[in-house]
């Protein structure tokens, strides 16, 4: 029989193993919780959404669902902040793969565009629901939808300037040149929504690109 050390020891470490397992099963529960509601927000809005559907489509009791989030509202949050990282994530490594900073900014436009048309209903429902939910939800969805939002447009400034040290942007300032090209891809995405469009969003990327394509190389106005 081993000492009163060693017994805590194992007792600490079967501790650890369980803590850990109910942890990873947790996170499971929860990220099955956000792709059922992902769909189901995007289906019916955030108002015609039900908590009891959401859990039942997760395979989830609507207690269960609960004790994973405290509100529909928190449920919708870590539906957009989800999809938001998914984007940028996806963004960044798709341009972080080319050399040439020229050739990234405009990579920006084409990879954002693309995984707006593969998050069109969140999109859709994003844009929508902004502008008709209460206060509260839109306070909910700020500060982390900012930090995403944030560090994607330094991301993009970062590589304007080194855009900018290779000669692409003439006298053009590069942070502006990059808010510019973000601005661009949330207008014609937003245009997009409120338009009701049916075909994809990314049909708007050949001219936004052809814009900055000119400006990268120096082109003033004609």
């Amino acid at each position: 029989m081993g000492s009163g050390a060693e017994r805590k020891v194992a007792k600490s470490r079967g501790r650890s193993l369980r803590a850990e397992r109910r942890e990873r099963e947790s996170a499971m529960r929860r990220a099955d919780a956000i792709t059922a509601a992902s769909a189901i927000f995007a289906a019916k809005g955030f108002q015609g959404a039900q908590v009891a559907e959401i859990a039942a489509a997760a395979e989830l009791s609507t207690r269960s669902l609960y004790l994973l989030f405290s509100s529909k509202e928190e449920i919708y949050h870590e539906v957009i902040r989800t999809a938001a990282e998914e984007i940028r994530d996806k963004v960044e490594v798709q341009v972080d793969a080319i050399a040439d900073p020229r050739e990234q900014l405009l990579a920006v436009i084409d990879s954002l565009f693309a995984c707006f048309d593969e998050h069109s209903d969140l999109l859709r429902l994003y844009a929508e629901s902004t502008q008709g939910l209460p206060w509260k939800v839109r306070q909910t969805l700020g500060d982390p939808s900012a930090h995403i939002f944030e560090h994607f447009t330094d991301w993009v400034i970062e590589i304007a300037l080194r855009a900018k040290q290779q000669g692409y942007l003439g006298t053009l300032d590069p942070e502006a040149v990059a808010v510019s090209i973000i601005g661009s891809i949330n207008t014609s995405a937003a245009r997009w929504v409120e338009a009701e469009g049916t075909g994809p969003v990314s049909a708007a990327a050949a001219a936004v690109r052809a814009i900055f394509e000119r400006v990268l190389d120096g082109a003033g106005p004609e």
